[in-house]
This record gives structure tokens, sequence and C-alpha cells, in this order.
């Protein structure tokens, strides 16, 4: 008697209890989902399943989707949907709010798994109706989505053309073996030898020459010869500076002769007349070539400083003096 006086008691808390209906619509086998399955939030439960049928038995579509209503117990569930008709459950849906099937253990029974998901990757279902009930968006199960990226494996496996690829790798091995037959490698490694014997040589020959006396004489000469001209012009460059600079001074004493000349011109007979002729063109002379002279000097400097980076380029680099340019590549490949 008093089990079932609590048998009667739980049942009418039950009853008692507030719920909200939500329907779903799933696109996929809802095979072990009967009525009176468990909704469950994160593993949670917070409902029941009420109804399970298909959604043109209940509105006017061509859409033949799986409709399942659940009730959700207001007391299990408090965040958006005991009030699934408010602005709040909206909210909810575009965070990713979704309802899946998922599977119980072994037993093949399955329950509502309601969770939050990747909206980009669970889209709402197309629907050309309008719900009698608050309706959430359902995603793909996970059994679903792994049969599908098995069938995917499988058909990319199946358009493979393993003939033809075996094929072709027959056709890569059979022409690297006549590329390898065709090359008469004997006759390239003797050229090599050759070309090698040749380089030694050029470089021995080289070698000698770099390090023989020879060369150090003909470095040690061109030095010498080298110092000697820059002494020359070093010594001439000297009195033609100490001359140009004099010039000026010369023109003066010059004039001051003319003038003085010039003063005592009407005592002076014809002769004193043609020394101050001469003077004067003297004077002239003088003037008009400074400027010449001038650029000598300028230019003996220059030859005295090419002689200096000729003699700075012997010492330091001695085989360009003998030899100019690199001598010319073996045409021992071309053959």
């Amino acid at each position: 008697m008093i089990g079932v006086i609590g048998v009667v008691v739980l049942g009418v808390g039950t009853l008692l209890q507030k719920k909200s209906i939500i329907e779903t619509y799933i696109d996929e086998s809802v095979q072990g989902l009967d009525v009176g399955s468990a909704v469950k939030f994160r593993g949670v439960l917070v409902g029941k399943v009420e109804q399970i049928t298909l959604t043109s038995a209940e509105y006017s579509t061509r859409r033949r989707y799986v409709l399942v209503r659940a009730g959700l117990t207001s007391t299990m569930f408090q965040d958006a949907l005991p009030d699934a008709g408010g602005p709040g459950f909206a909210a909810e849906i575009s965070k990713g709010l979704r309802v899946r099937l998922a599977a119980q253990g072994l037993t093949g029974t399955a329950y509502l798994e309601v969770d939050y998901l990747d909206p980009a990757r669970h889209p709402p279902l197309a629907i050309d109706w309008e719900p009698i009930y608050p309706y959430v968006p359902s995603g793909q199960s996970r059994i679903t989505q792994l049969a599908e990226a098995v069938e995917r494996i499988l058909r990319n496996i199946e358009e493979i053309n393993l003939q033809k690829l075996t094929q072709g790798i027959e056709k890569s091995l059979s022409t690297l073996i006549k590329v390898a037959e065709g090359a008469n490698l004997e006759k390239l490694g003797r050229e090599a030898n050759v070309l090698l014997a040749e380089m030694r040589e050029t470089n021995r020959q080289v070698k000698d020459l770099v390090g023989g006396s020879d060369l150090k004489n003909a470095v040690h000469d061109a030095a010498a010869a080298a110092a000697t001209a820059r002494q020359i012009l070093e010594r001439v460059d000297k009195p033609l500076t100490q001359l140009v600079a004099e010039l000026p001074k010369t023109s003066e004493g010059i004039n001051r002769l003319v003038q003085r000349l010039d003063s005592v011109a009407a005592d002076l007979p014809e002769t004193g007349m043609q020394l101050r002729q001469t003077l004067v063109r003297l004077n002239r002379l003088l003037a008009g070539q400074q400027g010449d002279i001038e650029k000598t000097v300028q230019n003996l400097r220059a030859v005295s400083e090419n002689m200096k980076e000729i003699t700075d380029n012997s010492r330091k680099y001695p085989s360009q003096v003998l030899f100019g340019a690199p001598p010319p590549p073996s045409k021992v490949m071309e053959r």
C-alpha cells in the first residue's frame, strides 16, 4: 500500500512540473529514439521526447524531415529554454544552440542531446512552414558525420586511377633507363679527367710564374722606376711652383722699370726706345704664358699621381701587370 502511494505521489509530482515544448527537425534516421527518450543538456537530464513523426504529417510541405517534439522541465533547465518564445531564446539559437541525435551505449537506444555547436558548420534546415512550437535547429549526429567522412574517403579512393598511375610510373622508369643507357658516361668521364689535368697544369704554371724570381724582379724594377719618376716629378714641381708664384712679382718689376724708362724717354736715344719696346713685349709674353705654365704644372702633378697608383697596383696585384685579363676558358667541355 505504501509503495502504491509513493508511485502515485511521484507521478502526480511529474504531472505538476511545468514544461516548455520545443520542436526540431532531423534530416537523418532516428532509429533508436522513442517517445519518452531522454533529452539531455551536456549529460544532464532536462526533459523527455513527447512526439516523433514526419513534418509532412503536421505541416503542408513536401520536405521529408523527422519531426521531434520534446518537453523541457523548467526546474532543470533555467537558462533560455523555459521562456522558449522570448527574445532571449532567439539569441541563444544564433549563438549555436542545437539539438542532435546521440547514441546511448551499445544497446542501440538513442536520446536527444542539446548543446552549443558551430553555427557555420550546423546551419538550420530550410523550412517552408511556421512552427507551432519554438523551433530549435538540429545538427548532424556524430555517427552521421563519421559515416559521411568515411564515405568521402572511399569515394576519393575510388576516383584514383591506379592503373593510369602505375603506367605513368612505368613510363618514367623506362625514360630514365633510356637516358642512362644513351648517355656516354665513359666518354664524359675521360673528358672530365682531361679537363682536370689541364687545370692542374695551368695552376702549376701560374704558381711557378708567380713564385719565380723573374716576376719578383719585374715588380721590384717597376716599383723602383715608379719611385724614381715620382722623385723627378716632385723635384720639377717645386721649382715650377716657385716660378709661377714669382711671375706676378717679376711682372710688377718690369712695369716699374717701364715707368722709369718713360720718365727719361725724352733724353734717351733711339736705342733706349727699342729697349723699352723689348721690355714691354717681354712683359706681355710672360703675362700671356702664365696660364699655360700653370696647366703644365697641374699636368705634371696628375702624371705623378697616376705613377703612384700604378706602383701601388703592381705591389698588390703583380699578376695583373704581366697578364692583364684572365686567360680564355678551356674548350674541352665544348667537344
